[in-house]
């Protein structure tokens, strides 16, 4: 009966069951879904990770691309770099992310912390980013936080990572229910 019970509380399509939440650490963003999702392998629960261009992604508000539900707080999202965005990737990801018509801006703290495999090598890295409303000017901060993690690329074969460069960013509304 319990096994039943159990099976019957598992989420349609896949999902993880009724009650679990996705709670991966760094080590396991990188190694399990980032570098599988950029090497094209199996992605784990992918469904609970969304697919997302980088301009679509710097383009809009946080709160626009999640659906509020059952009290969530986090957010995951491949975020699929062009061009354009990589440049910014190799400056560091020091820079600015200017969203939409100036509509807000993803500002960087601090510098980027690597990741570390287990021979010791630095293999990723991530960065901690907060959201700003309005213009670089009349900036007010807000409760939406996101870090992003990215691939070295001299950790894996040019050939590879040229083709496919993308980040893994946990975006989190803090506990003001505000933007």
């Amino acid at each position: 009966m319990e096994a039943e019970h159990g099976q019957g509380a598992m989420m349609s399509s896949g999902q993880l069951p009724v009650g679990f939440r996705f709670m991966p650490t760094d080590k396991e963003l990188v190694t399990h879904y980032l570098m599988n999702k950029v090497f094209d392998r199996p992605v784990p629960a992918a469904e609970a990770i969304q697919d997302i261009d980088a301009t679509q992604f710097y383009s809009t508000h946080p709160k626009n691309l999640v659906t509020f539900s059952c009290g969530e707080r986090e957010w995951f999202f491949f975020i699929h770099e062009d061009d354009e965005n990589c440049s910014a990737s190799a400056q560091g990801r020091r820079n600015i992310r200017v969203v939409g018509n100036g509509v807000g801006f993803w500002k960087p703290n601090g510098s980027e912390n690597p990741i570390h495999n287990e021979d010791g090598n630095v293999y990723a890295s991530k960065i901690f980013l907060t959201y700003f409303s309005g213009s670089l000017r009349k900036a007010k901060k807000t409760h939406w936080k996101m870090v992003e993690y990215h691939l070295h690329s001299d950790s894996h074969t040019e050939e590879e990572y040229q083709e496919k460069r993308m980040g893994i960013g946990p975006t989190e509304r803090g506990k003001d229910n505000g933007l």
